[in-house]
């Protein structure tokens, strides 16, 4: 655990340093959001549902299996959902890029590069998210933004917010004395709150699944339970994978520290893992060209929401469409 994260999580007195520097964050957060509530700034609003996903605290949370169930639901329920994404550390040769399954990763980006080929949605980047709905939105009837809660330049119909059950939000502070982009209070605006591992009334639960352990290039793998592994895992919060990998029934004793989004060569993971198999996230498989690497191995996970927050979400996109004449 860095420095940082040990201030966020575990509480030290070093935290008080960092205090003016939150302050001046949260005056300039809280400035810019009125002025776009205030039209001082201009904001996108797209003729068709804009469905924002998004945390207010920064690392990983489990967003990118909650898009990709949307976008899944929602195609199986009749409606042409894309996803738009910033594309964070994607280099593509134009904005906006549209992401094929044969993008490099290089180009897509990890977690949209993993959108596409787990959902089959099309699925758009740039930086500025209004551009990128725009390019979609006259051949789709719903848009999932992966990320964006902050992104106020992109109007929104319904926001949906994932909290981290476990960490919920460390120390509460705001960046960089914690991990907050905006105040916990930001909740009570959200339409829903997703928890992530935890139970907290008037929110509902996700639960991450894990999925079969595959070869990188999707073929079923056969790892034995019990089976002695090392784990790669490139995300905001790589110890949700190992514990997703122990409870699997592998007895994790080796990890590669990789930095969210980061990438480690295939020499490296070797010498690092010693000969052991190693299983990594979805979204460090594609990093790899999705080629067959022998005792190279990927486990994904799907999220499992309650049918009752399904029924609402769809309630509401059908409602905002017939309100706009779309359906």
């Amino acid at each position: 655990m860095s420095l940082h994260e040990k201030i966020w999580f575990q509480g030290s007195p070093l935290m008080w340093l960092l205090w003016p520097f939150s302050l001046i964050f949260g005056l300039v957060s809280a400035l810019r959001r009125q002025l776009y509530f205030r039209n001082i700034l201009p904001s996108f609003r797209s003729r068709i549902p804009v469905v924002v996903v998004g945390n207010i605290m920064v690392g990983g949370n489990g967003k990118t299996p909650v898009v990709i169930a949307l976008a899944e639901y929602l195609a199986s329920r009749g409606f042409r959902p894309g996803v738009v994404s910033r594309g964070y550390r994607a280099h593509p040769p134009v904005y906006p890029y549209e992401v094929i399954p044969d993008s490099p990763v290089g180009e897509a980006g990890d977690e949209p590069l993993l959108i596409r080929l787990k959902t089959g949605v099309r699925v758009v980047i740039d930086p500025r998210r209004s551009r990128a709905v725009g390019y979609l939105e006259n051949a789709l009837d719903v848009i999932i933004t992966d990320d964006g809660l902050q992104h106020y330049a992109l109007g929104r119909d319904i926001e949906i917010v994932v909290v981290d059950g476990k960490r919920r939000f460390g120390n509460g502070r705001l960046l960089p004395m914690g991990p907050l982009r905006e105040p916990a209070s930001r909740l009570a605006e959200a339409d829903y709150v997703l928890n992530n591992g935890g139970e907290k009334e008037g929110e509902y639960p996700v639960r991450l699944v894990p999925d079969k352990v595959r070869r990188l290039d999707g073929m079923e793998a056969v790892l034995p339970e019990g089976t002695e592994v090392c784990a790669l895992a490139g995300i905001g919060d790589p110890e949700r994978f190992r514990r997703t990998l122990q409870d699997a029934g592998f007895r994790v004793s080796r990890s590669i520290p990789v930095p969210d989004h980061g990438f480690v060569t295939e020499a490296e993971v070797r010498r690092i893992a010693g000969g052991l198999p190693v299983i990594m996230t979805e979204k460090d498989m594609v990093k790899y060209g999705r080629n067959h690497i022998e005792g190279f191995y990927s486990l994904g996970v799907r999220a499992d929401l309650p049918s009752e927050f399904y029924d609402r979400l769809t309630a509401d996109i059908s409602r905002i469409q017939k309100e706009r004449g779309i359906r």
